[in-house]
């Protein structure tokens, strides 16, 4: 992929990141995704210093500093940083910060953070300079969790196409490709897949059955992903735990 238009990101965010809420409903169905997103938080942010890598208006920062950890938050969007900085200030939390920096080039010292996350923000970058970063900045130790969608099953990139106002010119969701890049940059790449047949609950969004439709429908991912798992790549969303940085 070729060099993002990062002027362009700017006023997107800028100007546009309140109209996706419109598509909002479509995550209602992402609950195992996330949880298993904010347990692995959970299980390794205590007492740690925390980078969430394109925070918007502070998606997890504040999830994570209630619960010890001590969290810089980076978003390229002045509006964003700015809601959230407030927001932090209201809250009276003292161990989060948030600055406006590119996450290609970020400002931070080698080896800074013990964790670092984020949540659909790397399809909107170029990959090799993310990486390249997030594996400096990262500690030898440190681990990185990531949540971000899939790009090859045809249904859902339909949708996007008919909803292409609701996304910048350079996203690109990931594809197997990417993922195995990874292993570049780190000893240790995990993913986990999710939402498959899930997505058949999206009709039943806005009704009591969702909860119990949902849970029954990941199981049943679960199980056709273990069986079928060349058939992995037609999730909608995977969450990729980075360990080991390969470091220079």
């Amino acid at each position: 992929m070729g060099k993002v238009n990062k002027e362009y990101e700017k006023l997107f965010w800028t100007h546009g990141f309140k109209d996706r809420r419109v598509v909002n409903g479509f995550y209602k169905i992402s609950q195992g995704s996330y949880q298993y997103y904010e347990n692995f938080l959970l299980s390794n942010c205590l007492n740690k210093k925390v980078l969430e890598y394109g925070c918007g208006t502070g998606s997890y920062a504040f999830f994570l500093a209630k619960h010890g950890a001590k969290v810089t938050g980076i978003d390229i969007c002045e509006e964003a940083i700015n809601l959230a900085h407030k927001e932090a200030l209201n809250k009276g939390l003292s161990n989060i910060k948030f600055l406006v920096m590119d996450a290609e080039a970020m400002q931070f010292g080698n080896s800074s953070f013990d964790l670092i996350c984020g949540t659909g923000i790397l399809h909107h970058l170029r990959l090799q300079d993310a990486l390249s970063e997030l594996v400096r900045v990262l500690k030898f130790d440190g681990k990185a969790i990531f949540f971000e969608p899939m790009g090859h099953n045809p249904v859902i990139n339909l949708f996007r196409k008919l909803t292409s106002h609701l996304r910048t010119k350079d996203e690109h969701p990931l594809t197997f490709k990417d993922l195995k890049l990874m292993e570049q940059y780190f000893n240790q790449v995990t993913c986990n897949f999710f939402h498959l047949f899930s997505l058949l609950a999206i009709p039943f969004c806005n009704t009591k059955l969702l909860t119990k439709l949902v849970k029954i429908l990941d199981n049943f991912d679960k199980t056709f992903f273990k069986s079928f798992p060349g058939l992995k790549k037609m999730a909608w969303q995977v969450v990729i735990i980075l360990e080991k940085p390969k470091k220079v």
